[in-house]
């Protein structure tokens, strides 16, 4: 199965109709600063690499305006993390987080079926999640005939004790799983967005409704 960069991760989410924040990806701190003045706010700029950790080694970074943004893709851009060198960086709108969650697609090797899990405690380690916070995990296998279907969806949530929102944007994109994305983050957020790494068969040519108030779920 091909790695995706993030930012061909969520091209993917938003052919499937999946809010994701504003923004663009570049090889250039030029391109970074126009990039900025089209989002007209502050921005994150976040290295393309298939590594985790990348915030942790400097390659998520914040920038208010768009000469902040021009330097500091500057300064990420050649940037060696994990031994993976930074060719692209991604230009996003910050967004206001207010929850932060974890989703991902497997194989259950015992049920021989795609399997969701899904975590109320955000993050990008999910065997670490599971090991410091056992109750916050539920594992659910996916019949590939029907996919997820909203009133399983809603039961998982609600052993979990998360409202139910997510369930609209979440059941509702069900041709995603059957296309085997692999979704990392979900946030819920003031203005819509996300946080997601992928893997899809697509790239073949890479290796390795709507909640109450302004508040939208997103991936």
């Amino acid at each position: 199965m091909a790695k995706l960069y993030e930012y061909q991760g969520k091209e993917l989410l938003r052919e499937g109709e999946i809010p994701i924040p504003k923004g663009g990806i570049t090889k250039t701190e030029e391109e970074a600063r126009k990039i900025a003045e089209e989002i007209g706010g502050p921005v994150v700029i976040k290295a393309q690499a298939w590594v985790t950790g990348r915030a942790e080694a400097g390659g998520v970074r914040f920038a208010r305006d768009p000469s902040e943004a021009e330097k500091v893709a500057g300064q990420i851009l050649g940037m060696d993390i994990k031994g993976f060198t930074v060719r692209e960086v991604l230009v996003e709108e910050k967004l206001d987080i207010e929850g932060e969650f974890y989703v991902g697609m497997t194989i259950d090797d015992g049920e021989k079926l795609p399997a969701l899990i899904f975590s109320s405690v955000g993050g990008t380690g999910i065997e670490e999640i599971a090991r410091e916070h056992p109750t916050k995990v539920v594992t659910f296998p996916i019949d590939i005939t029907t996919g997820l279907r909203s009133f399983e969806a809603r039961d998982m949530l609600r052993k979990l004790e998360i409202r139910e929102g997510l369930v609209q944007t979440r059941c509702g994109r069900r041709d995603l799983s059957k296309r085997r994305d692999y979704i990392r983050h979900i946030v819920l957020s003031g203005q819509g967005g996300d946080r997601a790494e992928h893997h899809h068969s697509r790239w073949r040519g890479c290796r390795g409704g709507n909640p109450p108030s302004r508040r939208r779920w997103a991936l």
